[in-house]
């Protein structure tokens, strides 16, 4: 019995030992990537109700946001980069038909606002030369 006993004892003091060394292995976890993505269906907005979201966002990275419509066509542009159409896929997020912005505004019980952009910048890759986008997250204001 005593022999099982310091045997349990000597696998478990091995179980240890060999859990405790440390691994040469490294794992990678790759940052997640923002897409932009077309909603299978779009929400439909009203002209009255786009009227809550027209007007200028200061964004987090100093650039503005300006939401403008056309009847029942909603518009948005950062800066002076060009004017994407948006649909609406919820009362309060729009994405551009070309997947190149999209918008969340959150109105808070207090009148400010706050929410979302995710815009697709374009960018070099140095060691390649190639050209692509990235999709970046700001915050509005």
């Amino acid at each position: 019995m005593k022999t099982q006993w310091l045997l349990g004892l000597a696998l478990c003091a091995a179980a240890f030992g060999t859990q405790a060394q440390p691994s040469d292995e490294s794992v990678t976890i790759p940052a997640p990537r923002l897409t932009i993505e077309q909603p299978e269906r779009h929400y439909y907005i009203d002209p009255k109700e786009s009227l809550e979201f027209r007007g200028t966002y200061e964004l987090s990275n100093g650039q503005v946001l300006t939401l403008t419509a056309v009847g029942n066509v909603m518009y948005g542009e950062v800066g002076d980069q060009g004017q994407h159409r948006l649909v609406a896929t919820r009362h309060n997020t729009f994405v551009a038909l070309d997947r190149k912005l999209q918008v969340r505004l959150d109105r808070g019980q207090d009148g400010e606002t706050s929410g979302e952009v995710l815009m697709a910048v374009p960018m070099r890759i140095a060691a390649t030369g190639e050209t692509g986008e990235q999709v970046v997250r700001l915050a509005a204001r």
